[in-house]
């Protein structure tokens, strides 16, 4: 699909909101931009204005968009050495 710009190319053209801006630019790239934005976000993912790629589900970039009170994490496993956090891996 046509969606205006490669997968983590930086530039103006990966706002998500590009094409809305310049619709005669790219139509195509728009519907499409469109269709993504819409199933994401009617599912509870929320978008990164400047990345029509990026979408966060419950983390807290999630959170901050929405204005949530809370985030949630998946299970982390942490290795503690002398009372000091020596590796984090989540899980």
């Amino acid at each position: 699909m046509d969606f205006g710009t490669a997968f983590d190319e930086m530039n103006e053209k990966s706002a998500t909101r590009y094409f809305e801006q310049n619709l005669n630019e790219n139509p195509e790239a728009c519907q499409h931009r469109r269709l993504l934005y819409n199933c994401m976000t009617q599912v509870g993912f929320s978008n990164y204005g400047e990345e029509w790629w990026h979408y966060d589900f419950h983390n807290m970039a999630w959170a901050r968009r929405l204005q949530a009170k809370t985030a949630c994490y998946g299970a982390i496993q942490v290795t503690i050495h002398d009372h000091e956090i020596k590796e984090i891996r989540y899980q």
